[in-house]
């Protein structure tokens, strides 16, 4: 090979049809300097069309033999975990199935990343779920964790073997405690208020919100999320836990009035708060702040730009 052409990252994403991983591989297909990435995206949802530096395998990472055939293949160099298959309100209805389908199936991924050297796992966690609820301002990275859903448990837990991971077998990790995005590529009916709410108003249907929407969270737009982890590979930031968000917090209430002005179809329904649902926070992202310069995109733009986006998707 030349030694002017670019030696390439090969990576496993797992979750890549969902909408954090759909939103990665757009920003991987758009940047011209980002070439050098060879991606196989490892999916349940089946993807005919394959665009160059992308290829789609159709299977669960909860198959070991699918996982051993891949590493067999490829020579991975580095793991992007952006896979779950529950929401904070669904983990609670099979909570084994929550286990053994992320935390187990997690596990088995590491012990194949040991067997075959891949020393690199990005791993999307929450930054609501795993915390619980928290009487403050802001929350760090040093807060004690209290989960209120087995969603945010297992979240939790699998962060803790990626420590394990790394200090017994030299896998390095990055934690990212993810606030809540939204924007283009969402899809989920189930979480994910800001573009359920939009889908709904363009729909002419009746979105539903939990408690009495004064509670007021941290949101980010996905293309800034994406644009910060690619921040952090570029920097080469390993072996840290770091909360992503805007800092900012927004009550939804707000956000649902902000939606109307533009979609005046929107229409609320008012229901009980659900026990799994982490009414109110806000990440403290200074360590995040300090390892990268980011400017944000401000939040009325961000809703205005999700707004078209969903548009162009009816």
């Amino acid at each position: 090979m030349s030694k002017f052409m670019p030696v390439k990252e090969t990576i496993l994403l797992l979750g890549g049809t969902g909408f954090i991983g759909k939103n990665i591989i757009d920003y991987i297909l758009n940047k011209n300097d980002l070439s050098n990435y060879q991606i196989v995206v490892l999916s349940r949802t089946f993807q005919s069309d394959t665009v160059a530096p992308i290829e789609y395998v159709f299977g669960n990472y909860e198959d070991k033999d699918v996982l051993i055939s891949l590493f067999s293949k490829w020579n991975f160099t580095k793991v992007f975990h952006c896979a779950t298959s529950t929401t904070p309100l669904s983990s609670g209805n099979n909570i084994l199935n929550d286990v053994s389908g992320n935390l187990i199936a997690t596990i088995c991924l590491l012990d194949i990343m040991k067997e075959y050297r891949c020393s690199y796992i990005l791993y999307l966690s929450s930054g609501g779920a795993v915390y619980g609820e928290k009487k403050m301002n802001t929350i760090s990275e040093n807060e004690i964790c209290y989960p209120v859903s087995s969603y945010g448990v297992v979240k939790l837990t699998i962060e803790n073997y990626l420590r394990l991971y790394q200090k017994q077998y030299g896998i390095n990790y990055l934690i990212l405690r993810v606030s809540n995005p939204f924007g283009k590529f969402h899809a989920s009916e189930k979480q994910g208020v800001i573009n359920i709410a939009i889908r709904r108003a363009l729909k002419n249907e009746t979105v539903e919100v939990w408690g009495d929407g004064t509670q007021s969270k941290d949101y980010i737009f996905v293309d800034d999320l994406v644009k910060i982890i690619f921040k952090f590979l570029k920097q080469g930031v390993v072996n840290k836990t770091i909360n992503v968000g805007s800092g900012e917090i927004h009550q939804l209430n707000s956000i649902l009035h902000t939606i109307k002005l533009h979609l005046p179809a929107l229409k609320i329904n008012y229901v009980a708060s659900k026990i799994t649902d982490v009414k109110d926070f806000c990440l403290d992202i200074s360590l995040m702040k300090s390892l990268v310069n980011f400017k944000f995109t401000k939040f009325e733009k961000a809703i205005e730009d999700t707004i078209e986006w969903e548009k162009s998707k009816t």
